[in-house]
């Protein structure tokens, strides 16, 4: 009974341990971005710093206006893309999950071939596809590379929803009627809503942070928020860089409670 509750005692003792420096893990990285975005000087061998200031945010809205549109630009440039991987991702999923259809191994693998290999060597070999097939605009080769970049994971999100019970709803509609688009407005949307919602947040996450992608072939001619933040982090300029860091987390929040909102919405007026 004693090395029971000796056990017992030495789980719980971990899993607070465990539960604590999760929790840390999380507060310690936005309270050190706040505190940076909001720092004017942090001068060694200071513990914390002593002089605050609105300097960045000043500069994002007010002074650098350039920065602020290229800021509102990349947040759209990533809900579009969000918009096209989930449609696309739809279709993928829809075709694999369907019977004695051919070719849905190959699919498999060239869907999930850009996260199978590193970021540079997707960009290099996406740049040389692009240039052969004369896709010369750099905002259309980012905008398709970050929908192929992140397709693998709004595929996954998707092919979890239409599982076999999906099927036998749009079964079920077809007997009583449904056919068409309003057997896929009726029954199949919203069926795959908790899995649609969180495939467009992981996109827009995956668009809005994609440097390598945009750096490479963007040519410097696509403003993304990631590759405005990356230079003011080389510099030095923990400020801007953290202040930058802040908007990109918010966009995502509210992205975030947005969807959600949505989402409850929906099933409300479901019953």
């Amino acid at each position: 009974m004693n090395s029971i509750k000796s056990k017992g005692r030495a789980g719980s003792v971990f899993y607070l341990l465990f539960r604590n420096l999760f929790f840390l893990s999380l507060v310690l990285p936005l309270f050190f971005l706040l505190l940076f975005s909001f720092t004017e000087r942090y001068a060694w061998p200071e513990l914390f710093p002593k002089s605050f200031s609105l300097r960045s945010f000043k500069s994002i809205l007010f002074q650098r206006k350039a920065l602020f549109q290229d800021t509102l630009f990349s947040m759209v440039f990533s809900l579009l893309v969000s918009l096209c991987t989930v449609l696309v991702a739809f279709c993928t999923a829809k075709y694999q999950n369907e019977e004695g259809l051919k070719g849905k191994g190959i699919l498999a693998f060239l869907v999930n071939f850009p996260i199978m290999i590193p970021a540079t060597v997707f960009a290099m070999g996406a740049q040389i596809l692009f240039l052969k097939v004369k896709i010369l605009n750099p905002f259309l080769t980012v905008f398709l590379a970050h929908v192929l970049y992140a397709l693998p994971y709004a595929v996954s999100f998707l092919q979890e929803g239409m599982s076999r019970k999906m099927k036998l709803y749009e079964e079920q509609g077809r007997v009583m009627g449904a056919v068409g688009g309003r057997l896929f407005w009726k029954i199949s949307l919203p069926l795959l809503y908790p899995y649609i919602f969180p495939a467009f947040m992981m996109s827009y996450i995956l668009s809005m942070s994609q440097y390598i992608l945009t750096l490479i072939l963007g040519g410097g001619k696509v403003k993304s928020l990631s590759l405005i933040m990356v230079p003011y982090i080389q510099s030095g300029e923990r400020n801007l860089a953290s202040a930058y860091g802040l908007i990109f987390l918010c966009s995502s929040f509210l992205l975030f409670f947005l969807l959600d909102f949505l989402e409850k919405g929906i099933q409300r007026e479901r019953g």
